[in-house]
């Protein structure tokens, strides 16, 4: 059984060679329609191998990719050799310029610096969109090949079983979405829009999506 980690500050070649084996995002949806109503480039923080990045670009979207791990953006670079990409941490990130629209398509933004972080990319009227882990769903327990190992109110420990069984081993801050006005008002932005997925109550919603913009 093979086990793999996602971190940041000490990249597991083992967890970008698990996501460069999966198959590419079918269901696009909320970035392709917000990707497609925004000034470009799009800024994709956290892109990984590329499985929602290049069916966004073959949609036509003209996107500017980051990612933190030098394997991810290895293969990024040889399915997207036309695409501008950085590899970076999000804290780090200085591209000198701003953005209609940022989108982080996992839950990466669990904290506030981090929020914040990207925002700094952001221009005066655009939004920040991301996705993040629903602590609803998690306490449904309605959830295959998803393990909590540990939990406490605000963070978890989690296995994530994948087909060919991989296990992939995380941590995660936990952000309700009850709390994500505070959540964001504590970086800086207010909150536009929030959702779970479509057709999908908040608390059967693996996830859901905030989006936000300065101020």
């Amino acid at each position: 059984m093979t086990r793999v980690r996602d971190d940041p500050f000490d990249p597991d070649p083992g967890f970008a060679e698990l996501y460069g084996r999966l198959p590419d995002a079918s269901d696009l949806e909320p970035w392709l329609t917000l990707a497609r109503s925004a000034k470009p480039p799009i800024l994709y923080l956290g892109a990984g191998a590329g499985r929602l990045a290049a069916p966004l670009v073959a949609a036509g979207i003209d996107l500017v990719l980051v990612d933190a791990h030098p394997e991810m953006v290895r293969r990024l670079r040889e399915r997207l050799p036309t695409v501008e990409i950085h590899e970076s941490l999000i804290e780090t990130l200085r591209l000198e310029r701003r953005f209609d629209l940022i989108i982080v398509p996992s839950n990466i933004l669990d904290r506030s610096e981090l929020v914040k972080a990207a925002a700094r990319h952001l221009a005066s009227r655009g939004r920040l969109a991301f996705e993040l882990t629903n602590p609803h769903w998690l306490d449904a327990k309605r959830h295959a090949r998803y393990r909590v190992v540990r939990r406490e109110v605000n963070r978890a420990e989690v296995e994530v079983t994948y087909p060919d069984g991989t296990i992939q081993e995380g941590r995660i801050e936990l952000v309700w979405p009850e709390d994500v006005e505070a959540f964001l008002a504590s970086a800086g932005l207010r909150l536009v829009h929030l959702s779970g997925h479509v057709d999908a109550e908040l608390d059967t919603s693996p996830t859901f999506f905030v989006v936000a913009a300065l101020g």
